[in-house]
């Protein structure tokens, strides 16, 4: 086993981000694809759930205590 991949691959596994977003350079010729049609489908499966989730403690409070911007990609 190499463990740089190992790490590599459970850091990905653990925080669902895709390589690019990592840095993380490819291994193949291929490459990863469009980073920023990667970053967007990343954005709305798992920042976006995750955004409303933590949302939800504004009305658990009764007050705004957490608040998000808009995402961008720039």
């Amino acid at each position: 086993l190499n463990i740089k991949n190992v790490s590599r691959d459970d850091m990905m596994a653990a925080h669902r981000v895709p390589p690019q977003m990592m840095g993380i350079m490819p291994s193949n010729v291929g490459g990863f694809g469009d980073v920023e049609k990667a970053s967007m489908v990343f954005v709305r499966n798992e920042l976006m759930p995750l955004q409303k989730r933590l949302g939800e403690l504004n009305s658990w409070l009764g007050e705004e205590v957490i608040n998000f911007h808009p995402y961008s990609f720039s």
